[in-house]
């Protein structure tokens, strides 16, 4: 028997998923080749330091642009009030006979969402700031490194953890990636409230 798919995703917020993501591969790698000796093979990969760094500020355009748009097509979602709660969702995760009441979201991909979405505004803004040197005074400047580094390394986390529960951690969700739809037993496993409402 066919499996029953509910639609969760559109075209339009799949392909800014999409350029989301590759933006930050390519922020990341461009960006640690400029920032650490270490890495610094990295930048032969894209041309060299000049081009690495061409590319990195331009890339974060696509990045910083993204980043708004990914929030305000999840907005109602990421702004509605919940009747989970981040216990609930861990629970959900060790107990898969416990379905925690999410709705489209649930409350620990709203905390995902909201510090994706205010980490991409300091990354873009310290980002610009670094672009362009003389504009800030040198104490101010030396904050705006501080910030992007920082910043990056709690996004760099925050992915892999959002990569792996988009994966391994939660069989199925990688379809919405790619077809943006979701089969009815995954929507009302892990939510039941949306599940319930899109009937």
């Amino acid at each position: 028997m066919a499996e029953i798919l509910v639609k969760r995703a559109s075209p339009i917020q799949r392909l800014s998923h999409w350029i989301h993501m590759v933006s930050f591969i390519i922020l990341a790698l461009t960006g640690l080749g400029l920032y650490a000796r270490s890495f610094f093979g990295l930048t032969g990969l894209f041309g060299g330091v000049d081009m690495s760094r061409t590319i990195h500020h331009y890339t974060g355009i696509v990045f910083f642009a993204t980043t708004f748009i990914i929030f305000f097509q999840w907005a109602q979602a990421i702004t509605a009030r919940g009747e989970d709660s981040l216990v609930d969702v861990v629970r959900s995760y060790l107990d898969h006979d416990f379905h925690a009441p999410a709705g489209k979201l649930n409350f620990g991909q709203k905390m995902f969402a909201w510090f994706a979405f205010f980490g991409g505004l300091v990354m873009g803004l310290t980002g610009f700031a670094m672009w362009f040197p003389f504009v800030l005074g040198r104490g101010l400047q030396q904050w705006m490194y501080f910030l992007h580094n920082a910043f990056f390394v709690g996004l760099m986390l925050f992915i892999l953890v959002h990569l792996y529960l988009g994966t391994f951690g939660n069989p199925g969700s990688w379809r919405i990636m790619v077809s943006g739809t979701v089969t009815k037993a995954w929507a009302k496993a892990h939510h039941p409230k949306w599940d319930a409402e899109e009937v």
